[in-house]
């Protein structure tokens, strides 16, 4: 990745920003781009030799130099900037980065489920009247954040950086790296328990976000009985007028979803989106909670809702007969039970789930799965389709409570997707299908083969 600075650096700025424990000559040149990929460098470039999956940077740092570039190493004492830890100078100079900035608030969001959603939806509002910049797609980790920050514009106002996580500390790592002003926990669930061990253990990796905080503000679900113990906290919901913020949905149907936004600070009345997926509603109201307590008025919340962009067309489309919800991004618990949410409000007369594996379980893999089982059954679902290891746990959860057997098809195989896309055209038509779960899954790799035949 190569990302060009809109605020030049100098070699002594990165200086300051890394305080390396070795430093080469500090030359009078300048500093335009922030590479991680010594194929991509060019002369002048600030390489970081960074750990990867498969390649490790520190590999590849002679080939930056000889290509011209300031080089940044933890394994090499003759780059131009040596460090204990590449990943955590990349933290460093954003940091120093954005303080170059006309940045006013940064707003950082995290939780078990909807941050991305969240994140899109208050990008897209606060763009109404504000100079916004954020994360982009998913790229919520320790590199993809710095990057973020790295490729704002000098002119940025408002800054919207979602924080994701697999391990206790990379949240905390975050915060003190954007230090936001405004925090969003979305929700707390299973998602990571496999890691983590415990509900309470995601509630302590999750409120890491408040300790880069310098004056906490953060919005929580009023529901969430995990999150009340911090008393600095506003609450949202779309379910209870008490919260600090209340999204009061008037009407949902096809054509939409009416809602009251009402807060301390405004209220917007009579609003409208378009929307067949059940959890735009919960995060829309994060997205104007943000929006309002940042200070936009109920005359530029309204007309920034008029202009959001919805998920349904990327989401819910047709491939024949079928209507295909196409969930393949990532699964939990919680946000299965929200796409069942979606799937009943399809409106067709049949509806069926192809269900994959959810990951970073743990020892709660089989209850979680069986779990999932048993709200598949409650689903009132035409045919059921599992896929992966853990599909045994799912089937057995929908026949205990009450599915039969006929209507469930298991493939185990997860290197066969093409033995699920047989059972699903030899078996279905005419209806509306579920697809979910864990990214790694790649159950998308069914929905194209059914679009292929």
């Amino acid at each position: 990745m190569r990302i060009k600075l809109d605020y030049i650096l100098t070699p002594y700025d990165v200086f300051c920003a890394l305080s390396p424990s070795g430093c080469s000559s500090l030359s009078q040149g300048h500093i335009e781009c922030i590479s991680t990929d010594s194929r991509e460098v060019e002369k002048g470039d600030l390489f970081f030799a960074l750990p990867g999956e498969s390649f490790n940077g520190e590999d590849f740092v002679s080939s930056a130099k000889s290509k011209g570039a300031y080089t940044v190493s933890s394994r090499y004492r003759d780059a131009d900037f040596f460090v204990p830890d590449t990943l955590s100078a990349l933290s460093a100079l954003s940091s120093f980065y954005k303080r170059k900035l006309s940045i006013r608030k940064t707003v950082a969001i995290t939780g078990s489920v909807g941050k991305t959603t969240t994140k899109e939806l208050t990008l897209n509002l606060l763009l109404e009247s504000f100079k916004t910049h954020g994360t982009y797609k998913n790229h919520n980790n320790q590199i993809g954040v710095p990057i973020t920050l790295l490729s704002a514009k000098r002119d940025t106002e408002i800054l919207v950086i979602e924080a994701g996580m697999n391990h206790m500390g990379e949240i905390e790592k975050i915060s003190r790296c954007i230090e936001p002003d405004i925090s969003v926990i979305t929700k707390i669930g299973t998602a990571h328990i496999g890691n983590l061990g415990s509900i309470e253990k995601i509630v302590e990796a999750k409120s890491e976000i408040l300790l880069g905080m310098k004056n906490p503000y953060v919005l929580i679900p009023y529901e969430d009985k995990f999150l009340k113990r911090f008393d600095f906290t506003k609450t949202v919901s779309t379910l209870n007028e008490n919260a600090d913020f209340y999204l009061s949905i008037s009407k949902s149907d096809e054509s939409g979803t009416e809602f009251d936004f009402k807060s301390h600070f405004n209220t917007v009345r009579s609003a409208k989106i378009k929307t067949r997926l059940s959890h735009i509603p919960e995060c829309l109201a994060f997205a104007l909670a943000v929006s309002s307590s940042i200070g936009m008025s109920d005359e530029q919340m309204a007309s920034a809702i008029n202009k959001l962009p919805m998920e349904d067309d990327k989401k819910i489309y047709s491939i024949g007969k079928l209507t295909i919800i196409d969930d393949t991004y990532n699964s939990s618990l919680e946000s299965v039970k929200m796409s069942f949410k979606t799937l009943s409000l399809s409106y067709s007369e049949k509806n069926s789930a192809v269900l994959g594996d959810v990951l970073e379980l743990g020892e709660k893999t089989m209850s979680i799965h069986y779990e999932i089982g048993c709200i598949a059954a409650g689903a009132k679902l035409s045919k059921l389709y599992l896929f992966g290891k853990n599909a045994k746990f799912i089937k057995k959860g929908a026949l205990d409570n009450g599915m039969k057997e006929d209507a469930i098809f298991l493939n185990e195989d997860i290197d066969a997707p093409g033995i699920t896309a047989e059972q699903i055209l030899s078996n279905s038509s005419d209806e509306t299908i579920l697809f979910k779960a864990s990214r790694k899954v790649r159950l998308e790799r069914v929905i194209e083969i059914i679009k292929a035949r």
